[in-house]
């Protein structure tokens, strides 16, 4: 019975050092997923006001991850990039 209370204690104490040592790699996770969703949002409403000009950006993951971790500077890099680069 004494091997058993020693496990479950030792267990509950491994839980909780990994718990804490994962809690922020998955916090950079979280935040990289949030930036890739607002620049998805970012180039949809680009493409959304691009359309009336025959203008459209892919939204992919690379362009969404510029757009969103460079918010409005990087929306207007990808629109420079399509404009001048791209043909």
């Amino acid at each position: 019975m004494e091997w058993l209370v020693a496990l479950v204690v030792v267990g509950l104490l491994l839980l909780v050092s990994a718990s804490k040592s994962m809690a922020r790699p998955i916090r950079w996770a979280g935040m990289a997923a949030l930036q890739v969703v607002i620049g998805a949002v970012l180039l949809f409403f680009a493409n959304l006001v691009g359309e009336m000009a025959g203008f459209h950006i892919p939204i992919n993951p690379i362009t969404a991850l510029l757009a969103g971790f460079l918010r409005l500077p990087g929306l207007l890099a990808l629109v420079v990039i399509k404009l001048y680069i791209v043909p």
